[in-house]
């Protein structure tokens, strides 16, 4: 048998009528996920109330003869119309985190023109028709064989709908060009949300210095600030100003230096804050970043560069030269860069 979903979009009011006159089943036998938590449900209206995308879902025609009418069955994605349904019915309403200006409202107290707009967003819908239930189960064995396993950053992402996941991911898509431009990370790593994991661990180093940012240092972050984050603006100012500091001193030459790898451009944005703000467990001087000074960090920076390029480094570099090639994320290698950085700096702007 052939099984080739029509796909069409439908405005959610079409799936009102739907259920208003008993045509729509949300089946529990395909049920896939858990019950949504509020911050999830949150999180889906939210993104409709933005109309931005959200995944599609599949619904099974099954034709009624006797009763001379169509069933349309929901296989997959039943929290989403569940969710949609129960926030019409108000049941809850968004978070502040998510969304300020509808904060706190049920769908009955948006604005008229609000609502319109909801009622009138279209998920995208993949139609099965005379599909048996064995067939269904295939379809997403198949589905699922072609779905990349989730690395750690897309899980946290999976997992997390506050406040600062919010923020990590403001800061992240505000720097998309600056990644990009420097070859910090390439669009596949990108799209697999590399950006926001470095995001998320120079966050745990601007609040806590150099510490522990494997899985469970970030998730842990994650949780403890989903409700609230109240550094989340400051934070956010004094992210911005490092990098524009990084652009400022670097220009258009960071790509061609081994500080636009992931490991090594961790410890130049330390040393920059550092510098700028200071790094918790250090007592750095405050540099004034003139336009003399910049020029000599560049220098500095630019030709550490080189001797950890090198194919015979100066015997004092071993060690910096062993912490950036293994172990880069180590809370003791990255204290040793941090320490040849500002060395190398140091002797250049005395």
């Amino acid at each position: 048998m052939e099984i080739q979903p029509v796909i069409s979009p439908y405005p959610i009011s079409e799936f009102l009528n739907w259920q208003a006159s008993d045509q729509l089943v949300i089946s529990p036998r395909f049920q896939r996920r858990r019950v949504w938590i509020p911050k999830a449900q949150s999180y889906l209206i939210d993104t409709i109330l933005k109309q931005m995308p959200i995944p599609p879902v599949y619904i099974r025609f099954i034709i009624e003869p006797a009763r001379h009418r169509t069933i349309r069955e929901v296989v997959d994605g039943q929290q989403r119309i569940g969710t949609i349904f129960d926030f019409i019915k108000g049941k809850f309403t968004v978070l502040r985190t998510h969304n300020p200006e509808y904060a706190g409202m049920t769908y009955s107290e948006l604005p008229e023109q609000t609502q319109i707009k909801f009622l009138s967003y279209k998920i995208s819908v993949n139609m099965l028709e005379g599909v048996s239930d064995e067939d269904v189960l295939k379809i997403f064995a198949r589905l699922n064989t072609y779905t990349v396993p989730l690395n750690k950053q897309e899980l946290r992402n999976a997992e997390s709908f506050g406040v600062f996941k919010q923020t990590v991911y403001d800061i992240a898509f505000n720097h998309l060009a600056f990644w990009r431009n420097n070859n910090i990370l390439t669009d596949h790593e990108i799209a697999r949300m590399a950006d926001a994991e470095l995001v998320s661990v120079l966050l745990l180093t601007m609040m806590d210095g150099f510490r522990d940012t494997k899985d469970k240092a970030i998730r842990k972050f994650y949780k403890d600030y989903d409700d609230e984050f109240a550094e989340a603006v400051e934070l956010s100012s004094k992210f911005e100003r490092t990098i524009d500091t990084i652009g400022e001193i670097f220009s258009n030459r960071l790509a061609q230096t081994p500080f636009r790898r992931v490991p090594l451009f961790f410890s130049l944005f330390a040393f920059i804050y550092d510098a700028l703000f200071g790094l918790q467990g250090y007592s750095s001087p405050r540099l004034t970043f003139t336009r003399q000074e910049k020029d000599s960090i560049c220098n500095a920076l630019v030709n550490l560069g080189q001797i950890i390029q090198s194919q015979e480094p100066p015997e004092h570099y071993s060690q910096l030269i062993e912490a950036t090639r293994r172990g880069t994320a180590d809370i003791g290698k990255r204290r040793l860069r941090h320490q040849y950085i500002w060395e190398s700096v140091s002797a250049s702007i005395r």
